[in-house]
């Protein structure tokens, strides 16, 4: 998670720097306004957890004194499911760095339920809605040898897609003793669009646990047990994650960014991220 929130403050801003940019733009002259930069969630049965800080110039120079800097720990930010509301607490969690998480008390996620998230910083008020959809339910998960290899090979999922209703996909891998939190999976987002209504069968490919230094290593290893995370998400969570990604993968580099948009979820004046619901089914996977 706190890699993850490094590339929320470094990446986002660059990408969209360099998309404006003209070939006869001088980066040196380019000005760089700091934007508010969001990265909250809320899980079915776990409470919502809203990081704020403020991003930097791709060109900036960063060091972990830097980024404790950039981190906003004076909003007021709440969350409400329409009946009932609760301001968070800003609390230490070293899970993230710098160490600091605004958490509900008493407030949790429940399936079905639409979550308004409410910032006010300095007179301004950032805005954002999501729904914490039905968990999907994996009909079989299993491990594959790659061929000519031992013991690396690659997980699969297969589910049974619900027909008639449009369904968007998130899918989260941690290694057992090895890895310390829930990885995203590689290109982790997916909507139904080709397989609506259908079985599908998909990889589960072990994603970077650091987004600055992508690793091509997507395997798996016999002797490792695998948590999995399946994950339904709505709409305009979906969106930010799936052309996040895009720049992050397929082009693999903010000076060759494809141009497009990454398409935030958070109204309000000058404001980066995602306030994301998550309907979540855990599973655990031993690996012979």
């Amino acid at each position: 998670m706190k890699h993850y929130r490094i590339l929320l403050l470094l990446v986002l801003p660059a990408l969209g720097l360099l998309n404006g940019c003209t070939p006869e733009t001088d980066l040196d002259e380019l000005q760089y306004t700091p934007k508010l930069v969001v990265d909250g969630s809320i899980e079915n049965g776990q409470q919502p957890r809203v990081v704020l800080s403020h991003s930097a110039s791709y060109f900036d120079n960063i060091d972990s004194a830097s980024i404790r800097k950039l981190m906003e720990t004076t909003a007021k930010v709440t969350v409400s499911d329409g009946e009932r509301q609760e301001v968070l607490t800003l609390k230490p969690n070293e899970g993230f760095f710098p160490p600091y998480v605004y958490e509900a008390n008493t407030l949790r996620g429940e399936v079905g339920k639409t979550y308004t998230l409410t910032i006010d910083l300095k007179g301004k008020r950032y805005i954002a809605t999501t729904t914490i959809p039905t968990p999907p339910r994996l009909d079989s998960i299993w491990f594959e040898l790659v061929p000519g290899k031992d013991s690396l090979g690659y997980l699969y999922g297969r589910l049974s897609d619900p027909p008639d209703v449009v369904n968007y996909y998130r899918v989260f891998t941690q290694r057992q003793n090895i890895d310390d939190r829930y990885i995203p999976m590689y290109q982790s987002a997916v909507g139904d669009q080709y397989f609506n209504g259908k079985r599908f069968t998909f990889s589960i490919l072990r994603g970077p646990d650091d987004f600055t230094n992508v690793v091509d290593d997507l395997y798996f290893s016999r002797g490792e047990t695998v948590l999995i995370k399946a994950c339904s998400i709505d709409r305009g969570h979906f969106d930010f994650w799936r052309t996040l990604e895009r720049e992050l993968y397929v082009v693999g580099n903010p000076f060759a960014s494809s141009g497009n948009d990454i398409l935030s979820n958070i109204d309000g004046d000058n404001v980066l991220g995602v306030w994301g619901g998550y309907g979540s089914t855990y599973y655990r996977v031993p690996i012979r």
